[in-house]
């Protein structure tokens, strides 16, 4: 027993080296609390984390359940906090850096404006719309509210006759119903003789039959070719 002492004894003195580094350790640690600590790549991380406390204004979104609301605060490194509101509207945003972040809120059939969140060091947050800097929010607590509601689908528009008159296939139909109904008033207003002479053109004009077939080519050339005198005397007898 004697022999074993001197060992039991450096035992003990490196049990309370371990301790005491420990010991130191740990209020280093404790010391850091709240500070700016660089890292290895070269930015600068907060080591205490504040909860920003708010609430949605809900009046006049109707049919619509806090739980159905999501409030997302994207943070300057990209990273992402999201949290619900309570029933009475309440939320809170739990463990969010100093910095310079960006709020966004969805609702279902409502916009809110996007929010610039400036959290400072000491837990103070400082707000101001994205897209107005002069207008404010309300900080203590945050208060977000809709400015307007959604519109998701375009409405159908109405029928209207003028919007019909700029189908081209609605005049063309309208054309033929007006030259169908004009044209045989014009025709009974027209002088006998030349009602007689259009209908003697028109008659003398080869049918659309005659043309796809190519017959009136023919008879045009045979009316085009000069008659011999044998034609001619046969014409004369037949006379």
């Amino acid at each position: 027993l004697r022999a074993r002492a001197p060992h039991a004894s450096k035992m003990s003195s490196r049990t309370m080296l371990a301790l005491a580094a420990m010991l130191i350790v740990c209020a280093s640690t404790a010391n850091a609390v709240g500070e700016l600590k660089p890292v290895d790549y070269g930015e600068v991380v907060a080591a205490e984390h504040f909860n920003i406390d708010g609430v949605v204004d809900a009046r006049g979104m109707r049919g619509t359940r806090m739980s159905d609301i999501k409030i997302t605060v994207v943070l300057n490194g990209g990273q992402k906090i999201a949290t619900r509101p309570r029933a009475d509207g309440t939320f809170v945003l739990l463990d969010v850096p100093p910095g310079i972040h960006f709020l966004d809120t969805f609702a279902f059939g409502y916009t809110f404006p996007p929010i610039r969140l400036k959290v400072l060091t000491n837990g103070k947050v400082q707000a101001e719309y994205a897209e107005d800097p002069d207008e404010l929010p309300g900080t203590n607590p945050l208060r977000l509210k809709p400015f307007s509601t959604a519109e998701y689908f375009e409405p159908r528009a109405a029928a209207s006759p003028m919007a019909m008159l700029k189908n081209p296939m609605v005049l063309m139909v309208l054309m033929t119903v007006l030259m169908a109904w004009g044209m045989p008033k014009m025709i009974e207003s027209m002088d006998p003789e030349e009602l007689k002479m259009m209908q003697d053109r028109m008659g003398s004009q080869p049918s659309m039959e005659d043309i796809l077939s190519g017959k009136a080519g023919k008879d045009e050339k045979k009316a085009a070719k000069p008659k011999t005198g044998a034609e001619k005397r046969a014409e004369t007898r037949a006379t």
